[in-house]
């Protein structure tokens, strides 16, 4: 009878192969045990680490809209002492007040044409007109998308105390030839006072950039709303309201 004597060879390969499968037992439960402790919700701990951040609706909105809502407000102070109809001052407080918060409209000078118009004056209309200034320029496909949103604006308001004062600043040399502006101001149905601005000078002295965009002035005189580009329509109108309603208070 042949005894079976161990080979080294095979022994020691039977020794390794004991090693190796307790080790791969030892680092599938060490995985396990590291996967447990993970945070949940890693992909979102990843978006925040290459910047990416949440905004509110608020800001959302105010970044696509462009719109800035009382112009030149640094805090609900001046709002609060002008607006509140529970907390009368005189007229002298009521404009001190305004002067810390809000910036004052530039005149419509400096203008190098009328259409609709033999004349127009943000100084005249103090204390009896709410003003909206509308910059346009009429090649512009924004600018035409806005137009009849501004024209039922006026509309809608103007026997209440609104006037709109379009401000034609040209971007191309063809839009400076007056008989083109009149043109398409018969066109896009525009009743209100238009200047031309060739020159830019009221473009400059509001600090323009864009087309289209409009500034809501106060009967007092003060720049409180002001929007760029399409949009903010029902904000616009309800801006309007709020002023219109101011004016009729200081009337009174």
């Amino acid at each position: 009878m042949r005894r079976i004597i161990p080979h080294p060879i095979l022994l020691a390969l039977s020794v390794l192969l004991v090693i190796g499968a307790i080790a791969a037992i030892e680092l599938r439960l060490d995985a396990r045990t590291s996967a447990d402790r993970q945070p949940k919700g890693g992909l979102q701990s990843g978006e925040k680490a290459e910047g990416r951040t949440d905004l509110s609706g608020e800001q959302k909105q105010q970044i696509a809209s462009g719109s800035s809502d009382d112009a030149g407000s640094s805090g609900s102070r001046g709002r609060d002492s002008v607006e509140s109809p529970g907390q009368p001052v005189s007229n002298a407080e009521r404009i001190a007040n305004k002067e810390d918060e809000y910036g004052r409209a530039s005149e419509v000078a400096g203008l190098t044409g009328l259409i609709n118009t033999d004349g127009v004056s943000i100084k005249d209309a103090a204390g009896e007109k709410v003003v909206l200034v509308e910059f346009w320029t009429y090649s512009c496909f924004n600018c035409q998308n806005a137009q009849p949103h501004i024209n039922a604006l006026y509309e809608k308001y103007k026997d209440d105390g609104l006037q709109v004062i379009g401000v034609h600043s040209p971007e191309f040399g063809f839009e400076r030839d007056i008989s083109n502006v009149r043109e398409a101001v018969a066109q896009a149905n525009i009743e209100y006072p238009v200047v031309l601005d060739n020159n830019y000078a009221i473009w400059n002295a509001y600090g323009q950039r864009f087309w289209p965009a409009w500034y809501l002035i106060d009967a007092d005189g003060f720049i409180r709303y002001r929007h760029f580009g399409e949009g903010a329509y029902e904000e616009t109108d309800q801006k309007v309201r709020e002023l219109l309603a101011e004016r009729d208070r200081i009337s009174d």
